[in-house]
């Protein structure tokens, strides 16, 4: 992704995000694989995975939240904003990723545990 949309996609965002404390994670789909979280807000978060090839699903998608390997929340729908190399490098031949993703409609209890979670569990929340 190149700079540029990376500043217009920053400046399109409506809500701030929150880095994440350590012991967040997230799970893909049906995958037994949890990505740490990098930072969170009410629309949508972004987290770090190692790339192994293959190609992970971008439409349509779902993850669950786990904090403390703990199911936070499930079933929450979701949509692909980017998918981008880090600067870092595991081994020589897999590499770490950044993805974003975008919630889609949530539930009001969702969205509830959601405020919970950036109150009590980022570095600077609300």
């Amino acid at each position: 992704m190149s700079f540029i949309r990376r500043m217009l996609t920053f400046n399109i965002r409506k809500k701030r995000r929150s880095k994440a404390i350590d012991g967040i994670f997230v799970v893909l789909g049906n995958s037994l694989t949890k990505n740490q979280v990098g930072d969170i807000s009410m629309h949508g978060l972004s987290f770090y995975y190692i790339d192994q090839g293959i190609k992970l699903r971008k439409e349509p998608c779902e993850l669950k939240i786990l904090i403390n390997n703990n199911l936070w929340m499930g079933e929450v729908p979701c949509k692909v904003v980017s998918d981008v190399e880090t600067a870092e490098i595991m081994f020589q031949t897999k590499k770490i990723k950044r993805r974003s993703v975008r919630f889609g409609r949530l539930s009001f209890r969702q969205k509830s545990k959601l405020k919970y979670i950036i109150k009590n569990f980022t570095l600077d929340g609300p």
